[in-house]
């Protein structure tokens, strides 16, 4: 369970990653996912939007339309995250910064879109077993693999 206090400069609280149909199931997501979310956070300085009010954190039954071992589920550890930075930075610049913080899992998503506005980019990360280790981006809804 997350030490929500030990959280440096409270860069994210525990609401940010409920399933919305659970209040308080923030406390499900992995810690070493969170740990590696705040050094991201903090070495970066950009303000990260977790994307929960749409399912993109933690999701208690499967309600979110994940498939059936998605790492965002309850039964597979809620070892995932979709979020956005708040910066200027490139697509390019904010990728390479995503890529260094040794997560299991990297999607990166063009065609996501937050409160109305597209985002020029976004991300899924987890923290699946390194034999797991994958890669992708979505292009006209279609998923590409980097590794087979």
């Amino acid at each position: 369970m997350v030490n929500w206090d030990a959280i440096p400069n409270k860069v994210f609280i525990r609401e940010e990653f409920d399933d919305p149909h659970y209040p308080g199931s923030g406390d499900l997501i992995d810690p070493h996912l969170i740990h590696q979310l705040v050094a991201l956070r903090l070495h970066t300085k950009w303000p990260i939007v977790i994307h929960s009010k749409v399912g993109g954190a933690v999701d208690v039954d499967g309600s979110w339309g994940h498939a059936l071992h998605s790492y965002h589920r309850k039964d597979m550890g809620c070892k995932a995250v979709d979020f956005h930075f708040v910066t200027d930075a490139s697509p390019r610049e904010q990728a390479y910064y995503v890529s260094l913080f040794a997560f299991g899992g990297i999607g990166f998503y063009f065609d996501w879109h937050w409160n109305g506005k597209p985002l020029p980019i976004g991300f899924h990360v987890d923290t699946r077993p390194i034999e797991r280790f994958q890669m992708w981006k979505r292009e006209h809804g279609k998923y590409i693999y980097m590794l087979k």
